[in-house]
Formats: structure tokens, sequence, C-alpha cells
């Protein structure tokens, strides 16, 4: 009986921690998408008359983003579990005489914010730290272009705009001894490949104030294999890419793309996947 209740238990903890997994976005990114960042007080919360949504109204004590400056902001959230008979592990809710940091955006023509998968919060629950103070200080001034990115929030999935598997066909028939590597790809904001290393020949510079890599050099922990030196070669002849692009700006960045290549022995043919 008592391994039964473990197991229970263990199923509910598992799914407690598991339900609300997700990647918060770098709070300078998540600047950039909201249409406001604010730091404000619950002023009202409002409950409609079937009591499955309620509306709650901020009085904002100091904007961040530049532009429209409200003196107060409503927002309407789908009421608690004790109202809609709906309960989950995301369940979170605003509530009266709570002060909130919020960074809001427009989703499916509606103005909102998150919670567990955004660096929106209560401030009586958690603070603004040091180094999100100085994002949040300077946000105005952040350009997207000056940086390079990787898998961060609110970007297009970019792919090879040259025939990757024509070039493919033009790799050396070798026995190569360990015919796998994992490659990255620097490419500018207009799409150029720059430079091709290992997953581990690179070095990142990153910004001291928004956290973002501005710099990507090719710094060699060890020398390449055979292989490696091939796969390195043919991956160059692959020039164009799709341009990555901030989803709401459209501002065209630099990034950095990730590629494993192999080489398949019996059928003497080169692979990739991105």
């Amino acid at each position: 009986m008592k391994k039964r209740i473990l197991t229970i238990l263990t199923i509910l903890i598992s799914a407690i921690t598991f339900a609300c997994s997700c990647d918060i976005p770098k709070p300078i990114l998540e600047f950039e998408s909201a249409e406001y960042v604010f730091e404000g007080k619950v002023i009202s919360k409002i409950y409609a008359n079937d009591s499955l949504t309620y509306t709650v109204t901020f009085e904002i004590s100091k904007h961040y983003k530049e532009g429209d400056n409200p003196a107060t902001i409503e927002f309407t959230f789908k009421s608690e579990g004790k109202y809609t008979g709906e309960w989950t592990s995301c369940d979170w809710s605003v509530n009266k005489d709570e002060n909130w940091l919020v960074y809001a955006a427009y989703w499916k023509e509606k103005l909102t914010f998150g919670y567990f998968c955004s660096n929106s919060k209560p401030l009586g629950r958690r603070t603004i730290s040091k180094n999100e103070q100085k994002i949040l200080d300077n946000g105005n001034s952040f350009k997207l272009e000056n940086y390079i990115y990787q898998f961060e929030y609110d970007f297009n999935y970019t792919k090879p705009v040259s025939d990757i598997d024509s070039v493919l066909k033009t790799g050396k028939i070798k026995d190569y001894e360990k015919p796998f590597t994992w490659l990255k790809l620097f490419v500018d904001k207009n799409g150029n490949l720059n430079s091709v290393t290992t997953h581990t020949g690179y070095q990142l510079k990153n910004d001291s104030i928004f956290n973002l890599p501005t710099e990507f050099e090719i710094k060699l922990r060890k020398p390449l294999t055979e292989f490696e030196k091939d796969a390195i070669e043919l991956v160059e002849k692959i020039p164009k890419w799709e341009i990555k692009q901030h989803k709401k700006t459209n501002i065209p960045v630099p990034y950095i793309r990730h590629l494993s290549i192999e080489y398949d022995k019996e059928k003497k043919e080169w692979k990739y996947e991105l």
C-alpha cells in the first residue's frame, strides 16, 4: 500500500514539475516584442457575470518602454479553477493590490501577458534582479541587428537557400574513422555564410548589459580530424541561407546555425540533419 501511494505521489509531482516546462525568453527579447513594459499595482479585479473570466486594472507607476504611456491598462483572464471547475498545474492569477512587473504584448489581437513562460512577475514574490533592472533601464537603446542569435525567442527558423543535397553529392569518398560531426555555421544578416567550425571550435563574446553575443570567433580546442576538415570544406560550398528575422519587427539579424554531417560508408554518401 505504501509503495502504491509513493508511486501515485511520484506521478503527481512529475506532472506538476513538467506540465509548465518552457523556456523563458531573455528579458531584452521579451522587452523588444512587448507593446508595454511597466511596473504597476492592481487597483481592481472584476469578474464577468458568468464568473468565467475576470478583468484587472493596473495603475502604472513606471513605464520602461518608450511610446504611448497610459496611466492604467486593463487585462482579461480566464478565472480560477474554483469558478471554471478546471484546474491545472499551470494555473496562476492576478489579484487586487498586487504589484507586478509586466511585459505585455498582443496575442490574437488581444493585449495580454503571461507568467510561467514570461519575465512578468508579481513583485511581492519575485524581485527584479540587478541584471534585469539594467536591461529594463537600457532597453530602449537596444538594437536587434547588433547581436548574434541561435535558439532565442521570436525568430523564424532558417534553412539553406543553396541546394544542399547537390553540394553533398560532391563530397569526398573515403574510409573515414569517425564519419560524424556537429558543425556551427555563422550566417550574417543578409543570409551569407561567413564561417564554419566544429561545435566546440568557436568562442562568443557577450555584451555586458543584454547578455547576448556580439562576436563569433573560430577558436579550435583540438586539431580537426580528416573528416571534420572535409565536412567543413563541403559545407562552405553552401553559401546562401534564409535570412533570420525578428517576427514582430522583421529586422534581419546575424545568427548561428547548427548542422550535423555524416558519411555513410556502406552507401558511400554524405548526409545531413538541421
